[in-house]
């Protein structure tokens, strides 16, 4: 595979002069680095109204009208440099016959099953659509790439479809990293732009090929009598240990799981995600592209064994609060007209998650508290979520109990 500069047809680098901004948005620095070949967000959600393909479908497309990135594909513009293009037929729409029974009695991984998945690589459809009508309403998978969107403006887009199909109104989305230009159709692509896997560099082939790999996950469950007492110790021990749920929650499991999720290491990082849109001045709430930078913590497995789970939290809190400063996040990150873009200058010292040495931390309790995000109280009722092959994700029921779903790629006990 050439270089697009190498290349004697002059057309394409044309094409892609002319369209920069409009119908073409290269991916930012961290996106060329850890997203071609990654595994996609999925989401499993409901809706508890019967409708036809047609309403289903004409729904759907509305709601991409307003978070139009998501009719985009992935395309190759420079040795393994990678751009969004906008295209008309980007997203795959999958609507399965009808299932002959109720909510309460169909098994949620038999579901999963059924739910179509993409893949991030050049020329793939970034977003695939699974609806499996039943009794009363439907199950609706959504897979897609980290590319086009993260697990909140998925979220987004999965409400406003939501509210579409049920004659609501919704909030429209930010108009920071729209496109400017009109889509195109696929087939007016050049094949230079879209390799196959087996051109594209060895690390993004194994990354591929490390997806495949069987995960195992298990659930704990917290009372708020268990985390008042972490608390209650935790200011008897240090009063400086001022701690939050998730910080405890975080803590308890690394002591917990740490050698059964990494076994192989002494060194561990969790990562926890920060949400731009809430610490960024400039980045509007509803940016719809992907606004997340990790956060990272280390510990030896001899710390997390000797230190104590208010130790452990305070640890974490620190950490967290040095990222999401916001004069730290302005130093590192900018709204450029593509989206959000981090500084080239810290990717030279920034470590991209590891399967072996890294856990993914991520709160998503706020998914049960949606007027907390300045959205209405029936968002969407959310049945999965996916995570790193290594991860804890911090969910509430609807029953009000917090629990930690642990994801990881050996068996858990």
């Amino acid at each position: 595979m050439m270089k697009i500069n190498e290349i004697e047809n002059k057309a394409n680098i044309k094409y892609l002069e002319k369209n920069y901004g409009k119908n073409i948005l290269p991916l930012s620095t961290f996106q060329n680095e850890y997203i071609p070949g990654s595994e996609p967000l999925e989401i499993l959600f409901s809706w508890k109204r019967e409708s036809t393909f047609s309403e289903a479908k004409e729904s759907f497309f509305k709601a991409v009208e307003h978070y139009n990135l998501f009719s985009s594909r992935l395309i190759m513009i420079d040795d393994n440099k990678f751009a969004l293009q906008y295209y008309t037929d980007g997203a795959e729409f999958n609507y399965l016959p009808p299932i002959n029974a109720t909510f309460d009695s169909i098994n949620l991984d038999d579901i999963r099953k059924m739910v179509v998945h993409v893949k991030t690589l050049p020329g793939e459809p970034l977003l695939a659509v699974t609806i499996i009508p039943i009794t009363g309403g439907a199950f609706v998978g959504i897979s897609c790439s980290d590319a086009i969107a993260d697990v909140f403006a998925l979220i987004l887009f999965c409400f406003a479809w939501k509210c579409i199909i049920e004659s609501n109104d919704f909030p429209p989305p930010s108009t920071q990293r729209l496109f400017k230009g009109n889509p195109v159709s696929f087939d007016k692509i050049d094949k230079i732009f879209i390799p196959p896997l087996s051109e594209l560099s060895k690390e993004i082939q194994n990354r591929v090929k490390s997806n495949e790999k069987k995960t195992y996950t298990k659930r704990e469950y917290f009372t708020d009598e268990f985390l008042n007492e972490i608390k209650n110790n935790a200011k008897s021990e240090n009063e400086k240990y001022i701690i939050s749920d998730n910080q405890i929650i975080n803590s308890f499991l690394l002591k917990k799981y740490h050698d059964i999720i990494l076994p192989n290491t002494d060194r561990i990082i969790l990562r926890n995600p920060i949400n731009l849109r809430d610490v960024h001045p400039d980045i509007d709430l509803l940016y719809i592209g992907n606004a997340f930078f990790d956060n990272t913590t280390e510990f030896t497995k001899d710390e997390i064994n000797k230190m104590s789970i208010p130790q452990i939290a305070y640890r974490l809190k620190e950490s967290t609060t040095n990222t999401r400063n916001k004069d730290y996040i302005k130093k590192i990150s900018y709204l450029s007209k593509y989206g959000v873009e981090f500084k080239t200058d810290i990717i030279k010292n920034y470590s991209f998650y590891n399967v072996d040495t890294d856990i993914v931390s991520s709160n998503l309790i706020q998914l049960n508290d949606p007027e907390s995000l300045g959205l209405s109280s029936n968002l969407v009722n959310i049945l999965y979520i996916s995570a790193a092959r290594t991860s804890f994700i911090m969910l509430k029921e609807k029953s009000g109990s917090m629990f930690a779903e642990i994801t990881s790629g050996y068996p858990l006990t």
